[in-house]
């Protein structure tokens, strides 16, 4: 059974399968026109309680919650210096510590109006996100306690680059990764622009964020790990299908170089490498690489387009293949 789905802001529309559309069924309205690049919002899909195996596209339902009127007018609060203190001392605790730093990470998250909760669709994962009455878009934060992994993984723009969200949770799930942060605000319409041209809610050109301040706590608690932030494109003239950068403005380096062929021999359409196949969408101004850089960490900014991101909702092996080199290739040493 397929269901079509109504057009939103970055033309990202598509005949997808029922749980796909299900998944995509929190997609905020059509952009203003002011934005510079079009996109929208992801959700999930539910799953059995019980079963061998959850399915794919399911993000877990405390997080969904925590986006739950994201695009809303003045949503979004930039938070304070101390309260960031507040978020970057919960995450180190529970990054460096485990579950031995519950109560100590739970009492740090109390003070900014945040909670640490058990995901029971995710076994051995918590999650940190704001308490129902009080959302300020800071953000939401899975960590899974003790785990070896050195990936996390990041969809700062899940309102915005639609169907970064589904994309990050299974990637999250498939690698066993260490942590996935997620975006709770409209990067463009829970803020105004201010004076200087900039939009607080956009976290990941925001110092000033709990996301950011999450990515400092995780950076103390294990300072060498590889950051794979999920982006979106409209599409360019050069036909491409992703975009590979370390986020910085140098030649493509290992964990670029390395990923590439293995990717190109997955995804439909070419595999471009900043800044030395491509002069855009290197993610140079992201604020999160460059504290994952001067950590001793990687930082890998994956650009993908529109096109590519409805052929990996729509066709479940193209994703695992995708998602696997991904997976694979950003865990390796």
């Amino acid at each position: 059974m397929t269901i079509r789905r109504a057009r939103h802001d970055n033309g990202f529309c598509a005949t997808v399968p029922l749980g796909v559309a299900l998944t995509l069924a929190n997609c905020s309205p059509r952009e203003s026109s002011r934005q510079p690049v079009p996109a929208g919002a992801s959700g999930s899909a539910r799953s059995p309680e019980h079963g061998p195996a959850r399915p794919v596209l399911d993000c877990p339902d405390a997080l969904l919650s925590a986006r739950r009127g994201g695009s809303e007018a003045e949503r979004y609060v930039v938070p304070g210096e101390g309260d960031r203190a507040a978020m970057k001392s919960a995450v180190e605790a529970l990054v460096r510590e485990g579950r031995a730093a519950l109560e100590k990470a739970r009492a740090a998250a109390a003070a900014i109006a945040y909670r640490i909760e058990d995901l029971p669709e995710f076994p051995g994962v918590v999650i940190l996100r704001e308490d129902p009455e009080k959302r300020r878009g800071g953000g939401a934060y899975l960590l899974r306690l003790g785990a070896p992994s050195p990936l996390v993984v990041q969809a700062p723009h899940t309102f915005f680059d639609e169907g970064t969200l589904p994309l990050a949770c299974e990637l999250f799930q498939r690698s066993s990764a260490l942590a996935l942060f997620a975006d709770t605000a409209h990067r463009y319409k829970a803020a105004e622009m201010d004076d200087e041209g900039n939009f607080p809610a956009d976290v990941a050109h925001s110092t000033e964020s709990f996301f950011q301040a999450a990515t400092e706590g995780l950076l103390l608690g294990r300072p060498r790990v590889t950051v794979l932030s999920l982006h979106g494109f409209s599409p360019r003239e050069s036909g491409a299908g992703v975009v590979l950068s370390s986020g910085a403005n140098a030649p493509a380096g290992a964990l670029v170089t390395r990923l590439a062929p293995r990717l190109a021999a997955a995804v439909p359409g070419s595999v471009l490498r900043f800044p030395d196949e491509s002069a855009e969408l290197g993610g140079t101004t992201n604020v999160q690489g460059r504290i994952v850089r001067a950590a001793g960490g990687a930082f890998l900014h994956v650009e993908m387009s529109a096109g590519l991101r409805k052929a990996l909702l729509a066709d479940g092996k193209l994703r695992a293949t995708v998602l696997g080199v991904l997976a694979e290739s950003a865990s390796s040493p």
